[in-house]
Order: C-alpha cells, then sequence, then structure tokens
C-alpha cells in the first residue's frame, strides 16, 4: 500500500498515542489513511519521490514525523501558525511531506485535499491532490530514487 516507504515498521502503538495528543492539541481528526501509514513508519526513509502536475515537478523528499525532531508535525504546525508563515498558511492546513529546500506538502482537515507551499512564493498555493489518498497514490507511482 506504502510503495514508497524505504521500509515498513510496526509503529502503531507509538504512533496512535502520539495522534492522540496532536488531534487533542489542534482539534483535529486524522484521516484513517494517515493513521495507516503512521502506524507502518516513523517517517525517516522514504524513497524520492517526483510528482508531475502541470507539466511542473514537485519533489517529495520526506515524511512530516510525528516524534520530536528537525522537522515534525508539532514543529511544523506550530511554525505555520506564527507570523511570518500564518498570513499565507490557510488555518486548516496541516504539514504531511516536505522537499529537499524544506517547502512544505499540507493537508487540509476541512477538505483532505492536499497543498504544496513554495517558502520562496507564498502566495502560490498549489493543489497537488484532491485526498491524502490520491497523494499517497501519487506517491506510490512517482518514485525515482529505488534501493
Amino acid at each position: 500500500m506504502f510503495k514508497f516507504l524505504k521500509e515498513e515498521i510496526d509503529n502503531r502503538e507509538k504512533s496512535a498515542e502520539r495522534i492522540a495528543y496532536l488531534e487533542q492539541k489542534y482539534g483535529i481528526i486524522f484521516p484513517d489513511i494517515l493513521k495507516e501509514l503512521y502506524a507502518k513508519t516513523d517517517c525517516n526513509s522514504i524513497k524520492m519521490c517526483e510528482i508531475k502536475i502541470d507539466e511542473r515537478s514537485y519533489v517529495v523528499a520526506s515524511l512530516v514525523t510525528l516524534e520530536d525532531g528537525d522537522i515534525d508535525f508539532e514543529y511544523a504546525a506550530d511554525d505555520a501558525r506564527d507570523e511570518p508563515m500564518c498570513n499565507f498558511v490557510p488555518s486548516d492546513w496541516y504539514p504531511l511531506a516536505y522537499d529537499n529546500g524544506g517547502n512544505y506538502y499540507y493537508w487540509s482537515d476541512k477538505t483532505h485535499q492536499v497543498y504544496f507551499l513554495d517558502s520562496e512564493d507564498v502566495d502560490e498555493q498549489v493543489r497537488i491532490s484532491e485526498s491524502i489518498e490520491a497523494f499517497i497514490e501519487l506517491l506510490n507511482t512517482s518514485i525515482f530514487e529505488e534501493e
């Protein structure tokens, strides 16, 4: 189901606890597909993916981890809610992945659509997919780094 993961691990218990904490902190509900994904990975190792949308390429280098780390969900979500990013990131967007330049892919808590936001051009919000499931499928079919 998650071909873009370098390896799957049993992360169900740890991820369930962290997701419950994040859901309470932000008043959101993680979609089932993300619960399934985080149950199988610590997000430290995905294959590089390149998604093509309207003749433009978008690289997905890593997933945002749930655990404390350099680029974790809580850090990225809080950063998006602080100045100046809160002026560009809608309040219902939550971090999902990022590229090599530190630009984020966000999922909407309201619609579950996935967007890309380039930190150098924050006025352009690019819809990558109509759903998180569609984004996962894009990752599965856009792997360009094989082991």
